[in-house]
């Protein structure tokens, strides 16, 4: 035995008076971490049910395994003078890595500084899934995201078996069964919100356990529909049981866009959209309503993109500058905007509701606001409304 081990012993043996009535027992117990001051040589015996579980090799600490509660018994050992420190023996754990062939180039959930950008300038995925209690990577078991956009590649390998509701919009008529993707920018969005986990190829979606309603409201190569199509896609979605409806589109006021926006909030949703891609101040619709969340996006090293827009409406950022993500190709494809930004903070919303299904939609949107890194000044500001959303924090 080292002298260093045979010193800690005869400090271990210091804890009898102090801990014997430091706590209850509980039937859990734990162990605590001691450092005691230099030159202690008090010598006392064990509390029953204490026993010396073992040292930390060049640290100068003990390692007592108690029956009692291990907070309680550190909290004890604190008030000493003999002893510089005691915490407890806390737990740690791996995050939650998957397996996808392309997860180490999605920057906006882990941040490596892989693309040239600055490392942890990210949602904390793998650390919130693991907190989350999804480190399996389950196929199920999340709550029902709508996304109002250009349809989806349904049969895409990272989302096959995910859409199930599918809709179209004509004229504000929704033809239910029929949504295919015909630009590539709503199974893009798609793939950010909930791409499958962990099936060894392409990418993984922030909540990836939930399952898809899409509508779609635009088409064509440059992505465009109607306010009518749009604001009967998003009452379409809150009377299927979406309780996140993401929105990465925009256009100008309109009473009708702003009465289904009420409609899908009364009826359980929270919206999600997109702040614009103008650079300026303006106000782009739906994200401008009091109703929904106003998203901004960021870079990998965490700044405003110069072409989202900045205003006092915008909620939140996210990742939205060289996304990887599914595409109606059958393959994957890198977009910028605060389209592909809107998508991250759905996903988080999404995981926020799974976990909490009794919130109201006030109560989700409160907690997602408040789970942020919060950049540029101090407090809610244009560029990155309360701050870029963070995972872990949302779950933690």
């Amino acid at each position: 035995m080292t002298s260093i081990s045979r010193s800690l012993r005869a400090l271990l043996l210091t804890l009898a008076a102090a801990l014997a009535v430091a706590a209850p027992a509980s039937a859990a117990g734990g162990q605590v971490i001691v450092k005691f001051r230099p030159g202690t040589s008090v010598r006392s015996a064990l509390p029953p049910g204490a026993t010396m579980a073992g040292t930390v090799a060049d640290l100068g600490v003990g390692v007592l395994r108690t029956t009692a509660d291990p907070a309680a018994v550190a909290a004890a050992l604190n008030r000493r003078p003999d002893v510089e420190y005691a915490e407890v023996d806390g737990p740690m754990r791996v995050f939650a890595t998957p397996n996808d062939a392309r997860f180490g180039q999605l920057y906006g959930l882990d941040n490596t500084g892989q693309t040239g950008g600055l490392a942890d300038a990210d949602i904390d995925a793998p650390e919130g899934w693991s907190l989350a209690g999804m480190a399996a990577f389950p196929r199920t078991g999340g709550v029902k995201v709508g996304i109002v956009d250009t349809g989806v590649m349904s049969a895409h390998p990272d989302l096959a078996g995910k859409t199930i509701n599918c809709g179209r919009a004509a004229a504000g008529v929704i033809t239910a069964g029929t949504c295919p993707d015909d630009n590539g920018h709503g199974t893009h969005v798609a793939g950010t919100i909930a791409a499958i986990a962990n099936n060894g190829v392409g990418v993984a979606g922030v909540a990836f356990n939930s399952p898809l309603a899409i509508c779609k409201a635009l088409s064509g190569p440059s992505g465009t529909g109607t306010t009518s199509d749009v604001a009967s896609c998003i009452t379409w979605l809150a009377d299927r049981g979406a309780r996140v409806i993401s929105m990465s589109l925009g256009g100008g006021p309109s009473p009708t866009l702003r009465n289904a926006v009420i409609y899908a909030v009364q009826h359980n949703a929270l919206l999600v959209a997109a702040a614009g891609n103008s650079g300026d101040a303006t106000l782009n619709y739906p994200a401008a309503y009091v109703q929904v969340v106003s998203v901004a996006a960021t870079d990998s090293r965490d700044v405003r993109a110069p072409f989202s827009t900045a205003n006092a409406d915008v909620e939140i950022a996210a990742p939205g500058v060289g996304i990887l993500s599914t595409y109606n190709d059958g393959g994957y494809r890198s977009l910028s905007g605060t389209s592909m930004a809107t998508p991250h903070v759905a996903g988080v919303a999404a995981v926020i509701r799974t976990r909490h299904p009794a919130f109201t939609v006030a109560q989700a949107r409160s907690k997602l606001d408040a789970s942020v890194d919060d950049k540029g000044p101090a407090g809610r500001d244009p560029s990155y409304g309360f701050g870029r959303v963070n995972l872990a924090k949302a779950v933690g």
